[in-house]
């Protein structure tokens, strides 16, 4: 499994269905399966009260699809907004148990974030807050990926998704 993470708003979802088509490989998303499991969806404003628990709900459903799928990619994040709106990890057991094959890190320009957020979700929020919340996230999966001794790569923007597909190709063996 190869672990794809990015703010709110950085195209995860397009990069995937991206991935799917031009790599031929099935893609999951971390928040999709935590919904199914725990029944419960969650709201626009990306405010999560109850990251720990929500992880478990991850690890149940990751472990299940692990005995069906043996590669795929699983869209999630490294850092969430607490209920208080302050970035916050995830847990490294999280990771430790998930255990990657390797980890991408999708970036793309604040400004660009912050109107995608604004037109999907209805919500405006500062450039100032997605650049730390963006930076946050780029230095914790590095500390992920060095923590796992794993392949890492971050992908720049969307002039560089080419690349990220040449480093998935790389590390599926395709």
């Amino acid at each position: 499994m190869i672990f794809i993470g990015g703010v709110h708003g950085v195209g995860k979802s397009y990069f995937c269905s991206k991935a799917e088509s031009e790599l031929s490989i099935v893609t999951y998303s971390a928040s999709e399966l935590i919904s199914e499991r725990k029944k419960f969806k969650f709201s626009n404003d990306k405010l999560i009260p109850d990251i720990d628990e929500n992880q478990q709900y991850l690890l149940l459903a990751i472990d299940e699809l692990n005995s069906i799928e043996n590669q795929y990619i699983l869209d999630g994040h490294f850092c969430l907004l607490n209920s208080h709106g302050d970035v916050t990890r995830i847990p490294i057991s999280t990771f430790q148990k998930l255990q990657p094959d390797a980890v991408i890190i999708l970036t793309s320009s604040p400004d660009i974030i912050a109107e995608r957020r604004r037109l999907r979700d209805g919500m405006d929020h500062s450039v100032e807050d997605i650049t730390r919340f963006q930076n946050e996230e780029i230095n914790y999966a590095t500390k992920i990926a060095n923590e796992l001794q794993v392949p890492f790569f971050v992908s720049l923007g969307e002039d560089d998704l080419d690349k990220t597909l040449d480093f998935i190709r790389v590390i599926m063996g395709r």
